[in-house]
C-alpha cells in the first residue's frame, strides 16, 4: 500500500535549495563513495574464508556470547553463516578490544604469527569500505554513524524511491518552515527514527542505513502543516491506484497504522519499518511543536504560493486563449481567476475585455458588473454602464457613496450621459445622500459647458425639488448678475 501527497509544483523562482542538496548529498555518497563498497567487501569477506580465519575467531566468539548469556543459535557451517557471525562479532566493541590485545588468540598458540598478519590484512581490505565505517550499529552507536547512516543507501532502488518521495514532499515543508529549520528538522527527525532500533534492537550488530526514517519525518512534517485542509494524493492499493481528496492529517493515522501491520506481516523484511513509525512519530512532534508556538498559523503563505502559482497558470492560459482569438473560453478563465482575486483590477479589465468580444450575456453582464465594483477606469465603466441599463440587466449592489463616486468620475471625464441616467437613479431611491446635491449642480453646470441648457435645467430640477436645503440648490435660485440688470 502506498499513500503519496500530491502538492502542486515548486515555486523555482524561490529553490527548496536544503531539499536538493540532500537528493545530492545521498546521491554522491552512494554513486560515488558506497557503490564502491561491494567489490570491496567482497573481496575482503573472500580473503578471510580463503584463510580460514573463521576456524580460529568464530568458535571463540561464539563461547564468548555464551560466557556472557548471550545465548545464540547462530553457527558457521557455511559461507553465509561465517559472514553473518562475522559481522556481529566485527561490531562487538568488547571481544574485538580484547582480540587486538591478543588475549582470545594467544602469542603462545602456533597460528599467532600468520593469524596477526592475515587479520591485519583483512582489516585493511574491510576499511576501503565506506558502508561497514559509517552504518549504524545499534549494539555499537556511534555519532557519525548515527548522522551519516540517514544519508546512505542499500541500492540503487532505495536511493531513487527515497529521493523521489523526498522531493515531492521537500520543497513544500522547506517552503514552510524555512531552509534552516527544514535541515535541522530532517536530521532530527533521522535521529528519531533510530529510536526503536536503539531500544529494541540494542543488541543487533546488524547494521541499519537509509534516509527512510528521515523522509518519514518530512511526510509527517507536511500533513501537519496542512491540517485538515483537503489535498489531493496519490494512492496504490494490491491492484488499484488513483487519486482522493482528503484531509491532510487524517492521514498521518493511516501511515503509522500502515507501517505496524507491514511489519506484523512481514516480520523477516529487511524493510526498517519501525524507522519509518517512529521517523513519521518524530515529524510530527516536530511540526506539531512549531505550530504550537506560531499560534497553529504555519501554512499560510505556502498555500498562497500554492495559489499563486495555479492562479499564473490560469491566466497564461487565458491570454494563451485570448491572442487565438478564442474569446468565450477566454473569458471563462477570467471568470474563474476574478472569483479567486475580486479586487485585481488589471484582471476585471481582462475579463471585461474577453467577455465584450464573446456571445454569452451571461458572462459580459459579470465582467460589466466587476468593472463597476471596482471602477476601473471611465471608458469602461460607462460601456459597461449602457451595457446593463439597454439589457435592464442586475447592477452590481453597491453603496451610494460607491455610486456617487462613480458619478463623479464620469462627470470629469465628460460622459455626462451615464451620469444623469445614474444621478437621477440614485435621487429617487436613495433619499437624502449628503453627496448626490454637490454632482447634481456639478452635472448641471457641465451640461450648461456643453450647451445642453434644457438638461442642466433638468439636473437643477432634481436638485431643488429633492434638496432644497442644500447650499447647491440656494445656488440655482440665486439669480445672476446679468438676469438682475435686465
Amino acid at each position: 500500500m502506498l499513500i503519496l501527497p500530491l502538492p502542486a509544483a515548486p515555486d523555482w523562482r524561490r529553490p527548496p535549495w536544503v531539499t536538493l542538496a540532500i537528493i545530492v548529498i545521498c546521491s554522491f555518497i552512494f554513486l560515488f563513495l558506497q557503490l564502491k563498497d561491494g567489490p570491496i567487501e567482497a573481496r575482503a569477506y573472500s580473503y578471510y574464508l580463503e584463510h580460514r580465519l573463521h576456524e580460529l575467531e568464530l568458535p571463540r566468539y561464539l563461547e564468548h556470547l555464551r560466557q556472557k548469556g548471550h545465548a545464540t543459535a547462530a553457527d558457521n557451517d557455511t559461507p553465509r553463516d561465517s559472514i553473518m557471525l562475522l559481522l556481529r562479532m566485527q561490531a562487538d566493541e568488547a571481544f574485538m578490544r580484547r582480540l587486538h590485545q591478543d588475549e582470545i588468540i594467544r602469542p603462545d598458540e602456533p597460528r599467532y604469527p600468520a593469524w596477526k598478519a592475515q587479520r591485519a590484512e583483512f582489516e585493511k581490505l574491510l576499511a576501503q569500505s565506506f558502508t561497514d565505517r559509517f552504518i549504524l550499529k545499534p549494539a555499537n552507536p556511534t555519532w557519525y554513524g548515527l548522522l551519516m547512516h540517514m544519508f546512505m543507501h542499500g541500492s540503487v532502488d532505495h536511493l531513487l524511491g527515497n529521493m523521489a518521495v523526498l522531493f515531492i514532499v521537500g520543497y513544500t515543508v522547506e517552503a514552510a518552515l524555512g531552509s534552516g529549520r527544514f535541515l535541522a528538522f530532517y536530521i532530527l527527525s533521522g535521529l528519531g527514527a533510530t529510536a526503536a532500533d536503539l531500544v529494541l534492537r540494542s543488541d543487533s550488530f546488524v547494521g541499519t542505513l537509509g534516509a527512510s526514517g528521515a523522509i518519514a519525518g518530512v511526510m509527517a512534517m507536511f500533513v501537519v502543516i496542512y491540517g485538515l485542509r483537503k489535498i489531493r494524493f496519490f494512492y496504490f492499493l494490491f491492484f488499484y491506484m488513483g487519486t482522493l481528496h482528503a484531509s491532510a492529517l487524517l492521514v498521518l493515522p493511516v501511515w503509522l497504522g500502515k507501517e505496524l501491520l507491514q511489519k506484523v506481516m512481514n516480520p523477516g523484511s529487511h524493510v526498517n519499518y519501525y524507522a519509518h513509525f517512529c521517523g513519521l512519530l518524530t515529524g510530527a512532534l516536530l511540526a506539531t511543536c512549531y505550530r504550537w508556538r506560531r499560534s497553529w498559523q504555519t501554512a499560510e503563505h505556502v498555500i498562497a504560493q500554492e495559489n499563486d502559482a495555479a492562479t499564473k497558470k490560469l491566466q497564461l492560459q487565458a491570454e494563451n486563449l485570448f491572442a487565438r482569438m478564442q474569446f468565450e473560453p477566454a473569458a471563462r478563465l477570467y471568470a474563474k481567476l476574478t472569483v479567486a482575486q475580486p479586487q485585481d483590477r488589471k484582471l476585471a479589465i481582462d475579463f471585461y475585455q474577453a467577455a465584450r468580444l464573446q456571445p454569452d450575456t451571461h458572462l459580459r453582464e459579470q465582467a460589466c458588473q466587476l468593472i463597476l465594483t471596482l471602477n476601473t477606469g471611465t471608458q469602461q465603466t460607462t460601456e459597461a454602464w449602457q451595457y446593463l441599463i439597454e439589457r435592464k440587466a442586475m447592477l452590481p449592489k453597491l453603496t451610494n457613496s460607491d455610486w456617487t463616486r462613480l458619478a463623479a468620475s464620469w462627470i470629469d471625464g465628460r460622459f455626462l450621459v451615464p451620469a444623469e441616467q445614474l444621478l437621477r437613479m440614485l435621487s429617487s431611491k436613495s433619499g437624502q445622500h449628503p453627496g448626490l446635491p454637490t454632482q447634481l449642480y456639478r452635472l448641471g453646470q457641465a451640461f450648461m459647458q456643453a450647451k445642453q441648457d434644457e438638461r442642466a435645467f433638468g439636473c437643477w430640477r432634481i436638485l431643488i425639488r429633492h434638496y432644497p436645503q442644500s447650499a447647491e440648490a440656494q445656488l440655482v435660485r440665486k439669480p445672476s448678475p446679468s438676469s438682475a440688470q435686465s
